[in-house]
């Protein structure tokens, strides 16, 4: 029980009153950076980003929804339509 003041309040069993999950997205597109034979790609990042942003802003992207996950049960789910915390009674 937590004190607040003289009143005694019950623990509650989940802190999360907002009810919110996590919805996990993947961007599926590619793009090209010119460079000369032997480049070390990490130094190319930068430039691949850019493109990315350009092809995000002119809505040229694929983005795909993967799944989701709940932060206060710790739970994984491709079925965003069904889950739940509740409970099932077996």
């Amino acid at each position: 029980m937590r004190h607040w003041g003289l009143v005694a309040l019950p623990t509650p069993l989940r802190v999360n009153m907002d009810n919110k999950i996590s919805y996990d997205f993947t961007l599926d597109s590619c793009v090209a950076v010119d460079a000369p034979i032997g480049t070390d790609p990490e130094t190319l990042i930068d430039q691949a980003k850019a493109k990315f942003l350009e092809r995000i802003i002119a809505n040229d992207v694929c983005i795909v929804f993967e799944n989701i996950f709940d932060g206060e049960t710790g739970v994984y789910d491709e079925d965003w339509e069904r889950y739940s915390r509740e409970i099932e009674d077996a």
